[in-house]
């Protein structure tokens, strides 16, 4: 897995002209970390320590760029401790993104900031680069999240008669599966370049849709389930009142779609028995704006749970 790569595919997701060159500038600091490495492990040892330093770089643009997107403003008078402390205190970034946050920070970057007499050895620049490549795209992936929420929010529009539909549903599995199959519909203005859309621009896109048609619907993407040693984070949990279910999401094409909804049906009921939520949506969204969508309710199950598929025809 060329996680670089994966970083770059996800940097050139965003819109935004001075992100996505923002996000170059991260990506260099990676790159220069990496030839620096390869350089070391050729004889010039002393490399090994300038691997951190372009790691603590590229470890402070992402959170720089990372505290634009999430609160709009400008980072020009906030220092780096500071953009530090604010993602600390204020919960904004989910588990799995602050235990990587808080990892780098202790075990690289406070370390080589504050003892200029540190010399670091090949093993530890090998793992500060793993560390900085994992951080930026799990970071990279909660951004999209909340770039997508923030352009659905702008770009949101429903007609009067959708929204009846919606509320003649008397459950929210109902409510949330007529939701599905509107959104579906207007899936592709998602795209805003000539690319498909990914996976975490539809989990944020459709939380904000979610949230607008029905403001006592609360939606929140990757949600944490925690039971015994199991950990499990479906992609959106929705809540209205006393009640709630759970939406895990795939995109995928059509040739998969049979193999894979077997997969996301397993891995949802596994998400609905941990946390004791009876109810579950599994979601393939449309491949063109021309698909049919098609609803399923799965047999077999226990009388007390229930899961709808729905998917391109």
């Amino acid at each position: 897995m060329d996680l670089l790569e994966l970083i770059k595919e996800k940097c050139d997701s965003f819109s935004d002209t001075e992100i996505i060159e923002s996000h170059r500038n991260v990506i260099t600091h990676i790159e220069v970390a990496e030839q620096h490495f390869h350089k070391g492990k050729m004889g010039d040892e002393y490399l090994f320590t300038d691997v951190i330093y372009r790691c603590n770089q590229a470890f402070e643009g992402s959170i720089k760029e990372a505290y634009k997107v999430f609160t709009g403003r400008s980072t020009e008078n906030r220092s780096v401790n500071s953009i530090e402390q604010y993602f600390e205190e204020e919960g904004i970034l989910r588990n799995r993104v602050l235990s990587l946050f808080t990892n780098y920070r202790q075990q690289w970057r406070n370390e080589s900031t504050h003892n200029y007499n540190l010399n670091f050895t090949s093993q530890e620049a090998f793992l500060a680069l793993v560390n900085i490549c994992a951080f930026f795209n799990i970071l990279l992936d909660e951004m999209l999240i909340k770039k997508a929420y923030n352009k659905q929010k702008e770009d949101f529009s429903i007609s009067n008669e959708a929204l009846s539909i919606f509320f003649e549903e008397t459950t929210l599995i109902g409510e949330i599966t007529q939701i599905l199959l509107e959104f579906s519909k207007n899936i592709h203005s998602v795209e805003h370049i000539n690319r498909p859309y990914m996976e975490m621009e539809l989990i944020g896109s459709l939380s904000a849709y979610v949230s607008l048609v029905d403001k006592s619907l609360e939606a929140t993407s990757e949600y944490k389930i925690i039971d015994d040693n199991f950990i499990g984070m479906p992609d959106i949990f929705i809540q209205k009142n006393n009640d709630s279910l759970l939406i895990e999401m795939k995109r995928i094409g059509k040739r998969h779609i049979s193999f894979y909804k077997e997969g996301a049906k397993m891995q949802l009921l596994r998400y609905m028995l941990a946390s004791g939520i009876n109810a579950g949506i599994v979601y393939i969204p449309p491949i063109k704006p021309s698909d049919k969508m098609v609803v399923n309710e799965v047999e077999g199950l226990d009388s007390n749970l229930k899961i709808i598929e729905i998917y391109p025809e």
